[in-house]
C-alpha cells in the first residue's frame, strides 16, 4: 500500500498499487561451522593434548525472488510504513577461522 492525502487534507488514506507488491518468501543459510580435530596419535608427538581447526561462515546466501537487498524488509517505527522496504544496507557476510590448542 502507498499512502496519500485525500482531498480535504485531513486523513491519510491508502491506494492499493500492485506494482509495489513482491513475494517476500525466502530461505536463508545463516551460519555454518566446520571443524576438524587432529587424532591423538599426531598431537602427542608434538606434546599437545588436543588440536582443533575450525571455520565459521555467517550470512552465506539467501534464496529468494525478492528484488531488494533483504526480504526481511526494514521499516521505520511509524505504523504508516510497516512492511515497506526503506532500502537498508544488505546483511554483511562474515568468516571466522580459528585454532583451539590444549596443552
Amino acid at each position: 500500500m502507498m499512502w496519500s492525502i485525500n482531498s480535504d487534507n485531513k486523513l491519510a488514506i491508502t491506494c492499493p498499487m500492485d506494482k509495489y507488491m513482491e513475494d517476500g518468501s525466502f530461505l536463508r543459510l545463516n551460519t555454518i561451522t566446520l571443524g576438524y580435530t587432529l587424532p591423538k596419535t599426531l598431537t602427542r608427538k608434538i606434546h599437545v593434548e588436543n588440536l582443533r581447526f575450525y571455520a565459521t561462515l555467517s550470512n552465506i546466501h539467501t534464496f529468494t525472488k525478492y528484488t531488494g537487498y533483504d526480504p526481511e524488509v526494514s521499516s521505520t517505527s511509524s505504523i504508516l510504513t510497516a512492511g515497506m522496504d526503506s532500502s537498508a544496507y544488505p546483511r554483511s557476510k562474515g568468516c571466522v577461522v580459528g585454532l583451539n590448542i590444549t596443552f
